[in-house]
């Protein structure tokens, strides 16, 4: 059973990110996590809604199978690498269960491909173990592989227990945490419902404990995901359904006038703080505009968040037209900004990088030089963090003058 606790840390090793002392309950949350594996897995865009057939698939056909489960959008790539070299993080993609979890199907793929059959996940501490036996691997497209398999969740009781695992201490074993684990768990038991009932694949007389499911590569939460699972749209009070926000911050949300009420002492230091600071008007510019792309080249605004769907047909398509600017996806509500500054610039952007804005010293040095101030203010050289709104397509309202009570660590 995975724990309230658990739940939003996968949550949060998605990027989906949840106030600490949310009150949502903890079936929304399971409902939630499982909503974010889908969209990892992309199940909407892959999966049929009639239901998937195994038997009405062809074998995998398209190669390595290795190929489709590694990424092909390169600022993740440089994450993923900084893991698997263990030199530290080189892009903003930080280590976490679902970058492992990711990693161990790509060697699920890579064991595979050498023609092994089986494997065994486990964590450091080997009291928590997970059996996989690969069946056969169907294709769904032509990009996409279904890689049937059976699986057994195994908790030993410590691990000095004597060894009884028998024969599976035979098989290769792929390094996965407690949390990595989970995130295995729960969507193979996902899939494991998308199956039919009467299916029947080849098994072995010693496979009788195990159950069938499916894998498929998986990609990190698109931006729309992550705006949509990241609305926590609990009572900050009771975890009932909120039906309206806080009038004057907009941060929080309540399902009666009741609730708000008695949330009022609590939240009334940082309502009257945004309310009274000093908001400065700022208009930005887009990155195309500061930094102009080559003539010819083909240019889209990707990032670690940014599908392997999207990101095979802009880098293979025409040019795109980039100077439109991104969509707001706050509405009139504040936010959180990283404020970045050097001798000539100043990059401002958001947690998912929806917006990436620019402001150069000679083209507004009043508020290059208000920016700059403030950036000096933070914990870390030349940046800082502040609230923000979006008032038109490049300009933002900016909190300068309030600091938050604890900086972010992205």
């Amino acid at each position: 059973m995975t724990s309230r606790e658990e739940i939003l840390h996968i949550l949060r090793s998605l990027r989906v990110e949840l106030p600490v002392d949310s009150k949502i309950s903890e079936q929304s949350l399971l409902e939630k996590l499982y909503r974010a594996l889908d969209c990892a897995q992309l199940a909407p865009q892959r999966l049929p809604a009639s239901g998937i057939v195994p038997q009405s698939l062809f074998p995998w056909d398209r190669g390595p199978l290795r190929r489709p489960f590694c990424s092909e959008n390169s600022t993740e790539d440089i994450g993923m690498l900084s893991v698997l070299l263990s030199v530290g993080v080189l892009s903003t993609m930080e280590r976490n269960d679902f970058v492992d979890f990711r990693l161990v199907l790509l060697r699920f793929a890579e064991e595979y491909d050498k023609g092994i059959r089986s494997a065994v996940v486990r964590d450091q501490q080997p009291c928590y173990l997970t059996l996989i036996k690969f069946v056969k691997v169907l294709k769904l497209n032509d990009t996409t592989p279904l890689m049937v398999v059976l699986y057994q969740h195994a908790v030993r009781k410590s691990q000095v227990e004597p060894d009884t695992e028998g024969p599976l201490s035979s098989f290769p074993c792929v390094p996965g945490s407690r949390g990595v684990q989970q995130i295995l768990y729960l969507l193979l038991h996902r899939n494991a419902a998308r199956l039919p009932e009467a299916y029947k694949a080849p098994r072995e007389p010693d496979d009788t404990d195990m159950e069938y499911s499916f894998i498929m590569p998986t990609e990190p939460l698109s931006l729309a995901d992550l705006h949509s699972l990241s609305k926590d749209k609990a009572c900050n009070v009771c975890g009932r359904k909120a039906l309206k926000h806080c009038a004057v911050c907009e941060l929080v949300v309540y399902c009666s006038k009741d609730c708000q009420k008695q949330a009022w002492p609590s939240h009334k230091t940082q309502c009257r703080a945004l309310s009274s600071s000093v908001w400065t008007a700022i208009r930005f510019q887009s990155s195309c505009v500061t930094t102009p792309l080559s003539e010819g080249m083909p240019s889209s605004n990707t990032n670690q968040y940014t599908p392997t769907d999207e990101v095979q047909s802009t880098s293979r398509g025409p040019a795109i037209e980039t100077e439109d600017p991104p969509p707001n996806h706050y509405g009139t509500k504040p936010f959180i900004i990283k404020i970045r500054t050097s001798d000539t610039s100043v990059m401002v952007y958001d947690h998912w990088q929806t917006l990436n804005f620019w402001l150069m010293s000679s083209n507004d040095p009043v508020n290059f030089r208000r920016l700059s101030e403030a950036a000096s203010t933070g914990s870390r050289e030349m940046q800082c963090y502040r609230w923000a709104k979006r008032i038109s397509d490049l300009e933002l309202s900016v909190c300068l003058d309030l600091k938050l009570p604890e900086e972010p660590r992205w």
